[in-house]
């Protein structure tokens, strides 16, 4: 698979063909966010709710950077994969592999309670 360069056009100049590349494109730009300094982006199936992009973040120390992180990284899942439901999370810390991978399956056990938090009361999100 051929990865388009992301480091010539802006974000919202990228064509999105397909899912690996519209995820790659949501990775790049949440990575850049200025109140985030971690971020692990997931696809799992939720029952009765179907695929789900799980957006795990882990905010800049300064106050008020959790709500403001959980905003722009929802904006940035809804402007790059706006099929699909999304939903970001603040979190401690990443957990990694050896090889400095995101450990998904861990991360998605640590967040389902708050994500089943969240689709009953969306209007409390985890904000």
């Amino acid at each position: 698979m051929n990865l388009p360069s992301f480091d010539d056009q802006p974000y919202d100049e990228l064509l999105v063909e397909d899912f690996e590349t519209a995820f790659f494109a949501l990775e790049l730009e949440l990575l850049d966010l200025p109140c985030v300094r971690d971020v692990a982006v997931m696809r799992t199936r939720l029952p009765e709710v179907g695929e789900t992009l799980v957006v795990a973040f882990v905010p800049l120390p300064e106050e008020d950077q959790e709500a403001g992180g959980r905003q722009a990284a929802l904006a940035a899942c809804e402007r790059r994969m706006p099929w699909v439901l999304s939903h970001a999370v603040a979190v401690d810390a990443i957990p990694r592999a050896a090889d400095g991978s995101a450990r998904t399956g861990v991360l998605i056990d640590r967040l389902l309670p708050q994500i089943a938090r969240d689709l009953l009361s969306p209007m409390e999100m985890s904000d």
